[in-house]
């Protein structure tokens, strides 16, 4: 139940971020300092990795094998589906995030307070 609960508010925070970013960000802070991508495929990927990896669930996936009937074919299905979920909150924070700031202003931001 605890677990559940603890979900449900992770969900409703990251909800909270993109639709505040969103809301209160500018179109123009994804393309304004140099483009889109500015450290172009390479970047696009190494964020990839970072996010993909950063999913730690396989292991709560996996022990929960015992415990469902037919696990052949709800692993599989439940793990996907669950990396789907993740990935498009990561992107669609991260599109919110940068559009409410410039990528070149996080590091001035961060130092100046």
């Amino acid at each position: 139940m605890l677990n559940m609960v603890i979900t449900v508010f992770h969900l409703l925070f990251f909800v909270f971020i993109i639709l505040a970013g969103l809301w209160n960000g500018s179109a123009r802070n994804l393309v304004s300092p140099h483009g889109l991508a500015p450290y172009g495929v390479r970047g696009v990927l190494d964020g990839a990795a970072i996010v993909y990896f950063s999913y730690i669930g396989y292991d709560s996936a996996s022990t929960m094998a015992e415990e469902i009937r037919d696990p052949a074919r709800a692993l599989p299905v439940g793990i996907a589906g669950s990396v789907l979920v993740v990935s498009a909150l990561y992107c669609l924070m991260s599109l919110a995030l940068c559009a409410m700031l410039p990528y070149t202003e996080v590091d001035t931001h961060c130092h100046s307070h």
